[in-house]
């Protein structure tokens, strides 16, 4: 996690989350936590650009820090026992503080759980490109030879209802990334550029 206070007078509290591996959540909230002592602070900017995915585990717990109530996904198979609801727990981890979520076409799977969630909840903003839509869950079933099959199980469904298997999460604002130059957290970075604008605004 990449955490640090940004924009021009330093009261906009940026998280950007590289993956959702173990404790990847914990990581988050201290952040979040030591940036809430600074009484300054009037939103944050979650970017899950370029984040692979990784835990459901990890997607839940952070997807329900933000949230008040209501469900974060549902995974949906042939077996009764692959479909499953989860819910989020009472308690939003930054007392409504406006979030906006910046996504890409690299955001995957489980960041791509946490910005739906986010999204359907309106608990944020979405700006930046339409995800990647990897929204299935997978099974690793070991063989006789050494080898593995990876079998496809289910698929994750956003509170909406909607896939987000091959189809992604739309961006409330669609901000292409502009110029050769364009790196992830410099000046060049027009979609962070635009993402304080709007929490200034």
């Amino acid at each position: 996690v990449d955490a640090k206070i940004i924009g021009d007078k330093k009261e906009i509290g940026y998280l950007r989350l590289k993956s959702c591996n173990e404790n990847r959540d914990e990581q988050l909230f201290q952040s979040i936590k030591n940036f809430e002592k600074n009484k300054k602070l009037v939103g944050y900017i979650l970017d899950l650009r370029n984040n692979p995915g990784g835990l459901l585990t990890q997607a839940i717990s952070v997807s329900d820090f933000f949230l008040d109530d209501g469900e974060i996904v549902s995974t949906k198979g042939r077996k009764i026992s692959e479909t499953r609801r989860f819910f989020s727990k009472k308690g939003d981890g930054i007392n409504g503080k406006p979030l906006i979520v910046i996504i890409n076409t690299g955001s995957a799977s489980a960041a791509e759980i946490v910005s739906g969630a986010l999204k359907d909840h309106k608990r944020a903003i979405l700006i930046g490109e339409n995800s990647y839509g990897k929204g299935s869950v997978q099974s690793i079933i070991p063989l006789n030879n050494q080898g593995a099959i990876r079998l496809t199980i289910s698929k994750y469904y956003l509170p909406s209802g909607q896939s987000i298997s091959e189809i992604g999460v739309t961006p409330d604002i669609e901000i292409n990334e502009k110029n050769d130059d364009f790196k992830i957290n410099t000046k060049t970075d027009n979609q962070l550029n635009f993402a304080l604008k709007l929490l200034n605004g």
